[in-house]
């Protein structure tokens, strides 16, 4: 949180990413991603630059978000305690949280703590080029309710791991554009609330890469500096982190209520001080075609959260598959598809659309009669399901989810991204 570069895109350099992306291959990626994150786990290590990096945006983010709740009207002795909840508690940080500066210094070594382990310990999941368009698409489709609806026991399928994109997402606040990533990742974590909750939740975290599409002047001189002092960045940046409830929350009234009120102040706190007003502003999603790497609007700072749950939806829905690539420590390696071609994985997982010909029977994905000339999300929706082993009908959620025949465009239709 805090940590993303500032500044204007390259649109050369964004070109250039799109035409690596529309390039790319399954064994080069595996191999890519296995090299950097083994670079950036020993990069990251005992680097006083990036230490220096995350104690600096820690400090800076919690005097922002501190402020704002002053402004909210709250006394400082309880602005600091709402901030240590909102930022360090939704990430996993348990109290006590002291007003004083080495506690902000203390959390910055636990978030940068946090973000080895899931370099050390996750699985790495490479996700094709199609599959990152069908995810983005269905992230777009999501709301704050949505998002409610996790479940830490049944729809998170590793305790762990890493998403690598094939080109960065560029997203921006407005008409402001304000970083680019990379990596999705995850960990199962708990949320501390600042009355004492606790809430099974979803460590989210978001790393991008140095030379990405959106630099600044202060990022490009800190990257040189501690390039020319012995300290380069590692191919992964972490930005920092946020936790996502994963309670499944919509199951009771109360605690969905609770929930919305507490996702209504962090949206509140997360805005400039000019929007505070208009929370319910409705912000569209693009119309555009395939995606092509255009920025993608995150007014609220919860889109690797979308992304995320979408790519846990559709890969239990069996729009995606996974495969295991070949031996990234192995220069010899056998062509994609071959039977040596999935011996040994190294902790890296391939995650494709599956063809018309994988898809299982019975899926919202099936063929039909019908012909379409595009694919397009199905957004979440609830449906009365029979039970007829209960004798009754039971409230199921079903999406977000790609409809249409594989092959043809992707189109995301106009959906209102609001909070009610």
């Amino acid at each position: 949180m805090g940590g993303w570069a500032m500044g204007r895109a390259s649109r050369n350099r964004r070109e250039g990413r799109r035409k690596k992306a529309r390039g790319w291959d399954a064994a080069v990626a595996a191999r890519d991603a296995f090299r950097d994150r083994k670079a950036t786990v020993r990069l990251l290590e005992n680097n006083s630059y990036a230490a220096a990096y995350f104690a600096a945006a820690t400090d800076r983010v919690f005097q922002e978000a501190m402020w704002q709740h002053i402004r909210l009207g709250s006394a400082p002795a309880q602005a600091w305690h709402e901030t240590a909840a909102w930022m360090m508690g939704a990430a996993g940080f348990p109290r006590p949280w002291p007003q004083n500066t080495q506690f902000l210094a203390d959390y910055a070594v636990f978030e940068r703590e946090q973000q080895l382990a899931l370099l050390r310990d996750g699985e790495v999941c490479v996700i094709s080029p199609d599959a990152h368009a069908a995810v983005i698409a269905a992230a777009l489709t999501l709301d704050a309710d949505d998002l409610l609806t996790l479940d830490q026991d049944t729809d998170i399928p590793m305790r762990a791991a890493l998403v690598v994109m094939p080109e960065p997402v560029v997203l921006s606040r407005r008409d402001v554009v304000v970083g680019d990533f990379s990596v999705f990742g995850w960990r199962r974590s708990t949320m501390y609330g600042s009355a004492g909750q606790e809430h099974a939740a979803v460590g989210v975290s978001a790393m991008f890469r140095p030379d990405g599409p959106v630099q600044s002047p202060d990022w490009t001189d800190f990257v040189a500096e501690a390039q020319a002092n012995g300290y380069p960045a590692p191919p992964w940046f972490p930005s920092g982190s946020i936790g996502m409830r994963a309670d499944s929350s919509t199951r009771s009234a109360l605690a969905h209520t609770e929930a919305i009120e507490e996702i209504r102040t962090r949206h509140m706190l997360l805005r400039d001080v000019a929007d505070l007003l208009r929370a319910d502003d409705a912000l569209w999603a693009p119309e555009s075609a395939q995606w092509n790497g255009e920025p993608v609007a995150d007014p609220h700072h919860d889109f690797p959260a979308r992304y995320l749950f979408a790519f846990w939806r559709l890969a239990a829905q069996g729009i995606t598959v996974t495969a295991t690539p070949p031996d990234p420590e192995d220069d010899h390696q056998p062509s994609p598809g071959s039977a040596a071609s999935v011996q040994g994985s190294s902790g890296i997982r391939l995650v494709d659309l599956r063809r018309p010909t994988e898809r299982p029977s019975g899926t919202a994905a099936a063929s039909s009669p019908r012909h379409y000339t595009h694919r397009w999300p199905v957004k979440m929706h609830k449906v009365n399901q029979w039970y007829p082993s209960l004798g009754r009908h039971q409230i199921r959620w079903r999406g977000p989810y790609i409809q249409g025949p594989a092959g043809t465009p992707l189109r995301v239709r106009e959906t209102a991204y609001h909070l009610s």
